[in-house]
């Protein structure tokens, strides 16, 4: 994801294909629009054609609350554009104001981040999420989505076919409960939404199964245990997300398809059919003929225990340390060529741009 710069969406994309050169892996972008302004919005038909056909919102901030029309309007051109509307759906007014709460109230610990985001504050984004989608006719994908609220939103959604609406969750939400947020080391689980109730984990595993949800991806931002635990940070202080882009296929594996959750096949439709498929990644998501041979040697009798220190993240933590795991990733082939094998065995900057389609 590349960030605005000047307002531009361009300039944002040159400085993501700047960093990208020393990219291990092939990429695509998403374009995060801060400033939904006319010569920004002006920008995504020509963007689109040439493979950016990606923009994703907050609608958690203040300035989508104050500026909806203007973002109504960033809609209906990603519309015509053929461009994915990726959500983070949290409202704003909701998050602000128990935000406001429990600091007047000085509960600023770690352990009352929940109460911070509530549940309802993401079902009722949701719920706006899907009413502008059907408004605008644009295609949107939801981001991270937590709890089970929120899930039967999207199924409500899903069912009417008002809106054309994709979902995704992320390893947080599978495994792990608000509880994390009563240990001293709290921060290090916290991401946004927040980490929800026993009930919400089995929600996201059903959603996951019956293709509520659509894809698993891991949001993976790699803070360091210093960072997420600097002394003396507010719950709204703390920088949100974890590294869990490495142990995504284990333990959906382990936890998923060796515990009947959900079959081999709609584990790899979650994590590379469909996350291809919606991107409008044409080469991607299949083994076929004419596709990319991006490959998975994959050993599901292997066992691992998680270990941050065997991991390849920047992160100097793991999220999920300790965690016994079966099924583990023996090589990676990226486009036919030998990538990992326990080593990483090609050079920075072997990563391709991957155009994305136009959604039609």
């Amino acid at each position: 994801m590349v960030y605005q710069e000047e307002g531009s969406l361009r300039r944002g994309i040159e400085r993501g294909s700047r960093d990208a050169e020393r990219s291990h892996a092939d990429f695509a972008f998403h374009a995060v629009v801060t400033d939904p302004s006319a010569e920004a919005i002006a920008e995504l038909p020509a963007l689109a054609r040439e493979g950016h056909a990606g923009i994703k919102v907050f609608m958690v901030t203040k300035r989508f609350v104050e500026r909806t029309p203007d973002y109504l309007a960033l809609y209906r051109a990603a519309a015509r554009a053929g461009a994915l509307v990726a959500v983070h759906a949290e409202d704003h007014v909701l998050v602000e104001r128990a935000t406001a709460a429990l600091r007047l109230a000085r509960r600023t610990g770690v352990q009352h981040f929940p109460a911070s985001r509530p549940v309802e504050a993401e079902a009722a984004a949701v719920r706006s999420a899907v009413a502008h989608a059907a408004e605008t006719g644009a295609a949107i994908y939801l981001t991270h989505l937590s709890s089970g609220a929120a899930l039967e939103e999207v199924r409500g959604a899903k069912a009417s076919r008002a809106a054309r609406v994709h979902a995704e969750t992320r390893p947080l939400y599978l495994y792990l409960t608000r509880e994390r947020f009563d240990r001293p080391d709290g921060a290090l689980w916290v991401g946004q939404p927040p980490l929800r109730e026993r009930s919400d984990v089995y929600a996201v595993w059903r959603a996951v199964a019956d293709r509520t949800v659509d894809t698993v991806g891991t949001d993976h931002i790699p803070w360091t245990r210093a960072q997420k635990l600097e002394p003396g940070l507010a719950f709204d202080d703390i920088p949100p997300g974890v590294a869990n882009l490495e142990t995504l296929l284990p333990m959906l594996y382990s936890e998923g398809v060796r515990r009947e959750r959900l079959g081999v096949e709609r584990l790899v439709e979650v994590l590379a059919t469909a996350p291809a498929r919606i991107a409008g990644l044409a080469s991607k998501g299949e083994i076929a003929v004419g596709k990319d041979a991006d490959l998975v040697l994959f050993d599901p009798a292997m066992t691992r225990t998680v270990r941050a220190r065997e991991m390849h993240s920047a992160a100097d933590y793991d999220p999920y340390e300790g965690w016994e795991v079966t099924g583990w990733p023996r090589a990676v082939y990226l486009r036919g060529t030998l990538a990992y094998d326990g080593e990483i065995r090609i050079r920075p900057g072997t990563g391709r741009f991957v155009p994305r389609s136009p959604i039609a």
